[in-house]
Order: structure tokens, then sequence, then C-alpha cells
């Protein structure tokens, strides 16, 4: 089986699932569909109705004295009530992945390149089923796709 067709079978399980939270660290967006967790370390974005509401980049704009004062931060407390709530309709996995709600809210997650000149690969993007170990941990990096089924 390919990854592509076993990132599939995975993310499928959070389609009917509700976006119960959506957290921020820094340029980090997590979000928790019930009981398991998608943690997006790459580019990030949310839009509705074609509108972007936020990007992990907003996080680069700031008052320049406290970290929590960035446009990041702002955009998700102005639009969670629009965000938060809704129930995965699709999810598109390849190396990006597309998440569609029922409210509007769609999520794009980008792996943000293939190859790097100065660094080692970087981590995109992971999913795991929050308290269980037997489902697996899924990492998705610039150029390579880990599941750890015994982590």
């Amino acid at each position: 089986m390919s990854y592509q067709s076993t990132l599939n079978e995975y993310l499928q399980v959070i389609v009917g699932k509700k976006l119960e939270k959506l957290n921020l660290a820094c340029e980090m967006m997590m979000f928790s569909f019930e009981d398991y967790a998608f943690h997006a370390l790459g580019l990030t974005r949310i839009i509705q109705d074609n509108d972007i509401l936020v990007t992990t980049l907003d996080y680069q704009n700031w008052d320049r004295e406290n970290d929590e004062n960035n446009d990041e931060s702002y955009f998700v407390k102005k639009h969670r009530d629009k965000i938060e709530g809704g129930v995965v309709i699709s999810v598109t996995p390849l190396y990006d992945v597309e998440i569609v709600m029922d409210n509007g809210i769609k999520i794009e997650l980008f792996v943000k390149n293939g190859y790097n000149h100065f660094d080692d690969e970087n981590e995109q993007w992971v999913f795991f089923r929050q308290d269980d170990h037997a489902h697996p941990f899924i990492s998705v990096w610039s150029k390579s796709v880990d599941i750890e089924t015994n982590w």
C-alpha cells in the first residue's frame, strides 16, 4: 500500500468529527477534532468564503514587545467562533492536506519546501489520536512521511 493510500485511510477518521479547539504555539496551529489532533508546523491557513482569515505567517507581524501581540493570535481570537465547532465533511491528504468543514471553513496545511539548502528536512505536520498509542502517529516532513505504529 502506498503512503498516500495509508495517509488517506488514517486521516478519514476525522470525517464527521467536530473541530473542538484551535490552539496556537508560536507559528504552530494545533487542531483538536474530538479525540484526534493535527499539529501544523508548516504554512497553514484557514479560509472562509474565499477569504483568508488567518495563516501561520501572520505570527511574523507583531508589536516587537510581547510575543502574544501578533496578527496570528489576533485573527484567531477574532474568528474563533467561526472556526471552531465545524464538522469535517472531507479531508484530502497528499503531503499537503485540505480539510473542509460544514461551517464553510477550509483548513489548508502546506509542505513548505521539498528540498532544503541550509538545513535538514523539517517536520511539516503531525496527526495522532490523543491519549491512544494504538493509533499510528503520522509525521509528514519536507520529503518523507513517517507512520509510527508503536509509539
